[in-house]
């Protein structure tokens, strides 16, 4: 996986100060996140508020181990999930970019009206059943221009769904790698089920040789019997 597609994930979740945690786990099982503190600069409390959130998005687990030698505190151990977690930072994407076309319609679509002092939006509906004042202060309601906020919507918008594409690229390249040892797997399996086959079907030949022998044995000395008993 692209240590950049990781990296701007994390950024994306926890904000780009933070991608360097990337570097601290990729590739490695259970860090010390007294560890991932020291090389963020940040306090333990603050990095386990980073790590949780990006736990929240399936992108980190951990483990704890008790310390007995700091009176028996928990310690937590992180890896870095960069497969299957891949999913769902999916879904995430897509209610976000979802949110963000949903905002660029109301904007593109109908006037909007703010407060000077209360910083609150009203659509032309709401404005226009309190009279173009604000409901909060009184103020005079005034007609807010949405160019910029287009502008912003609509770059946050091409970001998500470059970050969407890099995903479902990813996406696709593991699922496949899995599907390849799933089927080496499934091939190990058959083999295997084969070999066992093979074997019981051997002992049960060898089992059914025995058993003749036996049989043979057996015929032959009740033969060699009669035998004897004719002859006294």
């Amino acid at each position: 996986m692209q240590i950049k597609l990781l990296k701007d994930i994390v950024s994306s979740v926890v904000g780009a100060g933070t991608s360097k945690i990337v570097d601290l786990l990729y590739g490695k099982k259970n860090v010390n996140e007294f560890l991932i503190a020291k090389n963020l600069n940040l306090t333990i409390n603050q990095t386990r508020n980073v790590l949780y959130k990006l736990a929240d998005e399936g992108l980190v687990s951990f483990v704890r181990k008790k310390d007995r030698k700091k009176g028996g505190w928990y310690t937590y151990f992180w890896t870095l999930n960069s497969g299957k977690s891949l999913h769902r930072f999916k879904e995430k994407l897509v209610r976000d970019i979802g949110a963000l076309k949903s905002q660029l319609t109301l904007r593109k679509a109908g006037r909007l009206f703010y407060c000077p002092n209360c910083k609150i939006e009203h659509n032309e509906e709401s404005s226009l059943l309190n009279g173009y004042s604000c409901p909060e202060c009184g103020e005079v309601l005034q007609l807010k221009d949405n160019a910029e906020d287009i502008a912003s919507l609509e770059k946050q918008t091409n970001k998500h769904n470059s970050l969407l594409a890099e995903v479902n690229t990813e996406i696709g390249e593991i699922d496949a790698q899995e599907e390849r040892v799933k089927g080496r797997r499934l091939r190990a399996e058959a083999k295997k089920k084969e070999k066992e086959r093979a074997a019981r079907k051997k002992e049960r030949e060898r089992l059914a040789r025995k058993e003749a022998r036996e049989k043979a044995r057996k015929k032959a000395a009740r033969k060699a019997k009669k035998k004897n008993k004719k002859k006294r």
